[in-house]
Order: C-alpha cells, then sequence, then structure tokens
C-alpha cells in the first residue's frame, strides 16, 4: 500500500486532483492523508471539501482527512466566535459554495461542512510517520492534543527538546504544512510539504503530494505541470 500526504491546497481542486491522477491514486489500495488547509484564498473550496468529504465517507480506513488552521476559522465564524475567517478568504470559499449549491443554498451547506470539519482530528499516526497540520504538542499524549497546534509555526517546533521529541514520535517523522517553503524538506524531526499554494506568486507556488515510503514528492506548479522531486536533506 502507498501512502500519500498533502496539504494547505486552499482551494486549488484543480491541482490537487491533477496529482492524484499523475499517479493513479487508488482508494481500494492506497491511503492519503489530507493535512488541512483545504478551503480560502482559491476558487474551489467547495469542491475540495465535497470530494474529501464524500471520499472519507466512502474510505475512511484509506483517506484521512485533517483539520488546519483555516478549517478552524470557518469553524469559529459559523459558530459567530470569530468574524478573522473572512479576513483569510472565508469570502472566496462562501462564493464557491454559492457557485455549487446555489446563491440560495450556499450558506446552509457551508455550515454543514462547518459541523463535519469540526469533528476532524488533529494528527493521524500510521507504521511510517506522523501527520499533522502544523505541529505536534509533545506535553500531552497523541490521543489528547489541544486545538492549538493547528497554529503551531516551525520555528516554535525547532525549539522543542530533540530527546523528548524523538521518544514522544517514536523516531518516526512528523508530515506538516502550515509554513511555505520552496521545497519539500526534512528540518530535525519535521517534514515540511507546503509548497506556498495560496501563498506565494502563481510563478512560485505550487502543491506537493508526498508519497511517504519512496522519500519523493510530486510538485504540481499553477500551470498544471506536474514534476517528481526527492525530499531534500533525507
Amino acid at each position: 500500500m502507498r501512502t500519500f500526504y498533502t496539504c494547505d491546497i486552499h482551494g486549488d481542486y484543480n491541482s490537487f486532483i491533477s496529482l492524484i491522477n499523475h499517479v493513479n491514486f487508488n482508494p481500494e489500495k492506497d491511503r492519503l492523508i489530507i493535512g488541512g488547509d483545504m478551503i480560502n484564498r482559491g476558487p474551489k473550496s467547495a469542491e475540495m471539501l465535497q470530494w474529501a468529504k464524500n471520499n472519507h465517507e466512502q474510505y475512511s480506513d484509506r483517506i484521512h482527512i485533517l483539520i488546519g488552521n483555516h478549517e478552524e476559522m470557518m469553524i469559529w465564524f459559523m459558530n459567530e466566535l470569530s468574524p478573522m475567517w473572512m479576513e483569510f478568504g472565508g469570502d472566496d470559499t462562501i462564493a464557491s459554495f454559492k457557485k455549487v449549491f446555489g446563491s440560495e443554498k450556499g450558506w446552509d451547506v457551508a455550515e454543514e461542512y462547518a459541523k463535519w470539519l469540526e469533528r476532524l482530528p488533529l494528527i493521524f499516526e500510521d507504521d511510517y510517520a506522523i501527520y499533522t497540520h502544523a505541529g505536534v504538542s509533545i506535553g500531552v499524549d497523541k490521543e489528547n492534543q489541544p486545538r492549538e497546534i493547528v497554529w503551531i509555526n516551525q520555528k516554535e517546533l525547532l525549539e522543542m527538546d530533540e530527546t523528548i521529541l524523538k521518544t514522544w514520535t517514536g523516531g518516526k517523522y512528523v508530515y506538516r504544512g502550515h509554513n511555505p517553503y520552496n521545497t519539500v524538506h526534512v528540518k530535525g524531526q519535521f517534514i515540511q510539504c507546503d509548497l506556498g499554494n495560496g501563498t506565494f506568486p502563481e510563478d512560485a507556488a505550487a502543491l506537493a503530494l508526498v508519497d511517504v515510503q519512496s522519500n519523493r514528492y510530486y510538485r504540481c506548479s499553477k500551470d498544471g505541470t506536474v514534476t517528481e522531486r526527492l525530499i531534500e536533506d533525507f
């Protein structure tokens, strides 16, 4: 069974589909972990959430969806806890829901998706690695991670005690996104997988699909070109 990880899609449903088609992803044989930030900034957040929810429900043992900070902002907004979602692409997400489900139903459907997002896990672990959106908290066990970990930046992670971190992970690498870089690379115990989709200028932004067992990744640029590369510093 192949295992793939992707994150920080940010409404770029087309690049996501290009990547899984490029590797001939088969949910009956392969595993996929989506590490959050599926929404905002891009034009097809509704389509991305549709795919994630429908396929997760059909293949719950093969497709694992994690929450990111952009989903957390959507949940806060729908629960009337904070308006900040609209400052970080929430208007793009609502526009896509209205386009897909109609202007009359768009908001209602988005609220239902927010309820689903609220139930998503923060981390996932398999025999190969640990997966998250932004980070982990080594002060508590894996089953009781605080929701604040969706906001952790790489600087905070690199300040963790390396010995305690490796004990907590069991020596496994942690695949994460959240902080954009130009390459997928190893930094300490973490593998950074966010290639700046929705953050970098279009000529530099890309979406990564990481093949966990082979230590390589597939990079889809904004023009749809897919290239295969090795994870740096492995």
